[in-house]
């Protein structure tokens, strides 16, 4: 004779709290997995079981992965990875910008500060802009002569390769004051005298060759740019030029209108006399 349904509930119940799984009890009772789902479901047998906390730990994880996802943008509380930013300052000490200054390109320059070459150089400057303009493609001009009088004389010259540069090696020596400097010079000379060394100082050379039409493909490219910007400079002058002469064209329109305006109430002022 079967059991009842109440007798298997109860010990299906007890399986679980045993930590049977529910496809176990299922299995070993002869029922449906889904009402032994059903019955732990209206049961609740998971939140009064102690065998099976493990899936209370579990929902209460999944919830506080949900809280995480809900978070806001930004700084969490508690969070320290940006202690000592004051708020809505940035960074109370932020590092020092690179310096840019060491050649002086960007140093701010003062007119009082100037030496004397540099304001005889700038009362030089004219203030027409259309003279600054000439200047500017004068010097463009005598920087492309000598771009291309560099090129023809590597051009000219036999072989595939051209020194680079030079380097001189010299051995240095330091002294404590000139008492010492001037003992070394007189054991120098002594050793000269016995003849153990030659006299003067030696050095040695260091030369660099590079392939010529590396040099020349380097110098073209270089001439390209200065022939690039004397172009733009062109083009800005004959600009200039022509707004300049628009400009006088409207008003010498106008002072005729003007001259036109002053004779029509001249008449009409006679008129009404």
């Amino acid at each position: 004779m079967p059991r009842a349904p109440s007798e298997k509930k109860a010990e299906a119940e007890k399986l679980f709290n045993k930590g049977m799984k529910l496809t176990e009890i299922a299995k070993k009772l002869d029922i449906p997995e889904g009402t032994v789902r059903s019955w732990k479901n209206r049961g609740k047998w998971a939140s009064e079981s102690p065998k099976n906390s493990r899936c209370n730990v579990a929902n209460k994880k999944a919830e506080s992965n949900a809280t995480l996802q809900k978070k806001k943008r930004g700084g969490q509380p508690g969070n320290k990875n940006s202690k000592g930013v004051s708020k809505g300052k940035g960074n109370p000490k932020p590092a020092p910008p690179p310096d840019r200054t060491k050649h002086g390109g960007f140093v701010p320059v003062f007119m009082d500060a100037l030496d004397e070459d540099e304001q005889k150089l700038v009362a030089t400057v004219p203030e027409d802009t259309e003279l600054q303009f000439m200047e500017q493609i004068q010097l463009f001009s005598i920087r492309e002569r000598r771009i291309l009088k560099a090129i023809n004389k590597y051009r000219e010259q036999n072989g595939d390769v051209s020194f680079a540069d030079v380097t001189r090696f010299e051995d240095k020596r330091a002294f404590k004051d000139k008492e010492e400097e001037a003992e070394y010079d007189r054991r120098q000379k002594k050793k000269v005298e016995n003849e153990e060394i030659l006299p003067g100082k030696s050095y040695s050379i260091q030369t660099h060759t590079t392939n010529k039409d590396m040099i020349i493909a380097r110098l073209e490219q270089e001439l390209s740019t200065v022939q690039s910007k004397k172009t733009k400079a062109i083009e800005a002058l004959s600009k200039y030029r022509m707004e300049k002469a628009k400009l006088e064209s409207e008003s010498a329109g106008n002072d005729v209108v003007d001259d036109w305006i002053s004779a029509i109430l001249g008449e009409e002022a006679e008129d009404s006399e």
